[in-house]
């Protein structure tokens, strides 16, 4: 049956010249898209659809995917993370998926490695380490339109902000020395921290008497 129906769509929606260069691999894994036309087209490119200039100006990037999704993700969401105990490798981000199934949409933020060149998803299908090296392969092994979409826009974040690791190393520092600060000061307050009321520092004060 595939094989009728992949012919029949492509000329009926596919100017000639598109149709004469589109794969097998590539009418499969649109086949499922809303978009099969705009998703061959997207699939044959090798970058995303161009961001708008002033979501880039105002710290938005959006992409808005064949099925008519938009995905949405401030650059300030953008952060050094450090799940092994050091910066300087892994960071993370959030974004807004509007959905394709129903009203509403879905939050969603991915951990990536810099180094390894993966990724993975909370609060989507895809919560294991995944390799974002080749979206070529990663599309052969992960046959769902939304997980390449996904896997593409990811890798598009990496690429600007991975070699921004020294400025958000930095930041994420300096959250950390004022986060330090602020919870000292509530166990200063709470009666958490303690003090030797025999030091002539404290013996006058009044947590002394």
């Amino acid at each position: 049956m595939k094989r009728l129906l992949f012919p029949l769509l492509t000329t009926l929606v596919l100017p000639t010249g598109v149709y004469a260069e589109i794969n097998k691999e590539t009418a499969e894994f649109c086949l499922k898209a809303t978009d099969f036309a705009g998703c061959v087209e997207t699939m044959s490119r090798d970058s995303l659809p161009p961001m708008q200039k002033n979501a880039a100006e105002d710290g938005l990037r959006t992409w808005t995917r064949d099925s008519g999704v938009i995905v949405r993700m401030r650059t300030s969401s953008v952060r050094a993370t450090k799940p092994k105990g050091e910066y300087g490798r892994y960071i993370s981000w959030i974004y807004f998926r509007s959905n394709d199934y129903a009203e509403g949409g879905w939050q969603l933020s991915v951990d990536a490695d810099c180094v390894d060149y993966t990724a993975k998803w909370k609060g989507g299908g895809m919560r294991s380490w995944k390799s974002l090296k080749s979206l070529e392969e990663f599309r052969e092994k992960n046959n769902a339109p939304w997980k390449y979409y996904s896997a593409k826009e990811a890798k598009t974040v990496m690429d600007e902000f991975c070699p921004q690791m020294d400025r958000l190393v930095l930041e994420a520092k300096d959250r950390d020395r004022l986060n330090g600060i602020e919870e000292a000061k509530k166990k200063s307050s709470s009666g958490g921290i303690k003090v030797n009321c025999d030091s002539p520092v404290w013996k006058d004060k009044p947590r002394c008497n």
